[in-house]
């Protein structure tokens, strides 16, 4: 009967082992996945000020190139690994978002929206996060991913939505 105790007991310890690693696994393949996509959200940041540094391209009266070229970054183009391929790659703010730093939509919630929104009139790009299981869990993401401070999902589309917390 103790033998028969004792393998119990080994055999729950070894589960919650196995759980334990599990969880940390995923964790930090998830956090890969962030960091990846944040990564290429600084790139193409970057990318967009080396064009307006350029001159080479059109630009806004604000000096941000008024388009985006994909030509750009070669074969090494950013992607958002947040969402699946069948997103537009990118969308760029027409003149009814021409003072938003942040698209109207975060949240990527059908295929019509691009995992990329750029505004060419501030500059402004940024990434579009996926449906999360709750609203906190994807305005976390969002501004772990585009260096944010946004208090809420939400953001007021009929004005300029700056980083509220940001210095």
């Amino acid at each position: 009967m103790r033998l028969l105790k004792d393998t119990l007991v080994a055999l729950m310890l070894v589960g919650i082992l196995a759980g334990i690693l599990w969880y940390n696994r995923t964790d930090r393949s998830e956090q890969a996945v962030l960091d990846a996509v944040r990564d290429d959200v600084r790139r193409f940041q970057q990318e967009i000020l080396l064009q307006a540094t350029l001159k080479e391209v059109e630009l806004t009266e604000r000096g941000y190139p008024r388009t985006v070229d994909p030509a750009w970054f070669g074969d090494d183009m950013p992607t958002n690994d947040l969402l699946g391929p069948s997103h537009p790659w990118l969308e760029i703010a027409g003149p009814e978002q021409c003072d938003l730093h942040h698209p109207p939509q975060l949240v990527a919630g059908d295929d019509s929206l691009a995992a990329y929104w750029y505004n060419p009139l501030t500059g402004s790009l940024k990434a579009r996060v996926p449906v999360e299981i709750s609203d906190a869990r994807a305005l976390r993401i969002y501004n772990y991913i585009n260096d944010s401070g946004l208090p809420s999902l939400f953001a007021d589309a009929g004005g300029s939505s700056e980083d509220a917390d940001l210095p």
